[in-house]
């Protein structure tokens, strides 16, 4: 009987002893993804804490203030949004852990997210095994949430609200005229200013080549200068109405394409813009409007079919 005291008392201080040695004071999780995306933009869109819920794996609750993200039986809390990484508390329990999402900027257009907390053991030995465990959990939990961000952040679409193409520029030739307006000018002026160029286009036995551009520069509330182009299949010479125009064929130009009227277009005009900051791009010429659907024979604006193109290098 003795004898088997002393192997079980053995046995008990073995697995004391081999949990000092084998599991540290104090774990270190960490996960890490690499994702296709702007650095600078993925930053901005992780900020806002409303972007959360588009691409959170888990559940949310309690959207509006302080929202709690739920996932694996653990609530993820956004406490401070620092220097390109946020402080997020983790909790299950009776205990919380802190700890540390970061950006990585590898590249203009490549990104690492980096998550990492550490979690102390203790003395007992069970509780050092306990928090082994969850330290297993949380590390898992960190993989599912960097995979879902990963997959979300690295779409254009989902960080700018348009999906935004680099392309090579097809056209060559444009016939071009200018108006200015003391209002924002109407679909009908608009029109008005693209037959007159069609009619140029006829007279001079050329071909469109593409549909309708326009520009809209903003002079103060109560002056806009617009600008309307066409494009042809050959240089046209220039008259006191019109204006031959080339643009830089092959180069590159950036593409979207949007469904809506005037404050969707100048929304996705802002958002073109950003992109272009955010990659650091350098405008070349003045970005345009493709009129795709025809808006005199479409009055529901909804309908109405943009192209968004802005040349860059």
């Amino acid at each position: 009987m003795k004898r088997w005291i002393i192997i079980t008392a053995s046995l008990v201080l073995l697995f004391v002893i081999s949990t000092y040695f084998i599991i540290p004071a104090k774990i270190t999780v960490t996960r890490s993804v690499t994702v296709k995306a702007n650095p600078i933009a993925a930053y901005r869109f992780l900020s806002d804490e409303s972007n959360w819920s588009r691409w959170w794996p888990g559940s949310v609750s309690n959207k509006q203030v302080n929202p709690v993200f739920e996932s694996g039986g653990y609530q993820f809390k956004k406490n401070k949004i620092l220097y390109e990484s946020f402080e997020i508390l983790i909790e299950k329990g009776e205990r919380a852990e802190n700890s540390l999402l970061y950006i990585f900027s590898l590249g203009i257009d490549s990104l690492k997210i980096n998550w990492a907390t550490t979690i102390k053991t203790g003395n007992n030995p069970l509780s050092k095994i306990r928090r082994y465990l969850k330290a297993r959990e949380i590390g898992s939990q960190f993989e599912n949430i960097l995979a879902a961000a990963q997959q979300h952040i690295s779409t254009v679409q989902h960080i700018y609200g348009i999906d935004i193409r680099k392309e090579k520029v097809k056209i060559e030739f444009l016939v071009s005229a200018k108006k200015s307006f003391n209002r924002y000018p109407n679909t009908e002026s608009i029109y008005e200013m693209i037959r007159q160029i069609k009619n140029y286009i006829a007279q001079a036995q050329a071909k469109e080549e593409d549909y309708p551009m326009v520009h809209v520069r903003t002079i103060d509330n109560a002056h806009y200068d617009v600008q309307v182009a066409i494009p042809v299949d050959r240089n046209l010479p220039a008259t006191d109405i019109f204006s031959s125009k080339m643009m830089l064929k092959g180069g590159d130009i950036l593409v979207t394409e949007i469904s809506g009227g005037k404050n969707i277009a100048d929304s996705a005009m802002k958002q073109m813009e950003q992109f272009v900051t955010d990659h650091k791009y350098v405008r070349i010429a003045i970005p345009f409007q493709s009129l795709v659907a025809d808006r005199m024979n479409e009055p529901d604006s909804s309908k109405w079919i943009t192209k968004i193109y802005y040349p860059v290098m």
